[in-house]
């Protein structure tokens, strides 16, 4: 065998090497995978929308084997032809897992979708981009499906409003929300539960603000002054009053105006 024979000869794969440490990994793969991804599922139509998303996928790994294929996830991902959405995410981890021959697989898929928010006095139209996560989890015996949000809210100060001669101080809030169903249950459009939880401060926030719409949330917000201990309990009552939602986990962070550290609050909840 002459020398360029020797260099074309295939080499060993180490991934295929049985590993005998007796370790198994519940979840390996990519992370921070930037991709466009065919998006639907954020209201009850079919719009579909390709997104610049951001992806992890995992799968599980056994103990004899080394590693996994992680070309494969890539692989997986640009062949998928369908829209990802909290139902479809269950058939698109199977093939994950089939794929990898793998027990469990997960995914990770952050987007921003806009929701139409018309200014409360004028109505004129402006888009606020909402921060969402598609997450899914399956192995051979079931799984979960969901999603999160972050939904930004006004928040003013109830302390300062009672100790003040005139004003009080405000700022900006978020809402994150994760919700996750079993695989067979009826999901609730991200939509339709940030129409409920934008109100869960002092008041919404909107894209776009005329004199006459800032006085409106000014004024609303200084009626309804909320810490961020209220704002974490009215969100959570408006999720426990649906049946439908099973299971959450809320997060409120509070970006302090006249402090330099935030105010935060989290709970969880399973029906």
């Amino acid at each position: 065998m002459n020398q360029n024979e020797v260099a074309k000869a295939p080499r060993a794969d180490p991934q295929k090497e049985p590993d005998l440490r007796g370790i198994g990994i519940d979840q390996v793969g990519i992370d921070n995978v930037s991709y466009p991804v065919l998006i639907s599922g954020w209201d009850n139509s079919d719009r579909q929308e390709t997104k610049d998303a951001s992806l992890s996928l995992q799968v599980s790994l056994l103990p004899s084997i080394r590693g996994i294929h992680m070309s494969r996830l890539l692989e997986t991902l640009h062949k998928w032809e369908d829209p990802l959405t909290p139902n479809t995410i269950m058939h698109f981890l199977t093939v994950m897992r089939q794929q990898q021959n793998a027990y469990s697989a997960a995914v990770d898929c952050s987007f921003t979708w806009f929701v139409e928010r018309p200014t409360p006095e004028t109505k004129l139209p402006a888009w606020l981009g909402i921060e969402t996560t598609w997450h899914g989890y399956q192995n051979e015996e079931g799984g979960s499906r969901g999603y999160s949000l972050n939904i930004p809210v006004t928040t003013l100060c109830p302390c300062s409003r009672d100790i003040s001669d005139y004003g009080a101080h405000s700022q900006r809030g978020w809402v994150k929300v994760k919700i996750e169903w079993g695989q067979d249950d009826e999901i609730i459009s991200p939509q339709e539960i940030f129409e409920k939880l934008q109100h869960a401060g002092s008041a919404p926030i909107y894209p776009l603000l005329k004199r006459a719409d800032e006085r409106h949330v000014t004024m609303l917000a200084y009626d309804q002054p909320a810490f961020v201990e209220d704002t974490i309990r009215k969100a959570a009552m408006e999720l426990q009053q649906d049946s439908r939602v099973k299971k959450f986990e809320l997060q409120i962070c509070n970006e302090e105006s006249i402090h330099t550290h935030n105010a935060v609050a989290s709970l969880k909840f399973t029906r």
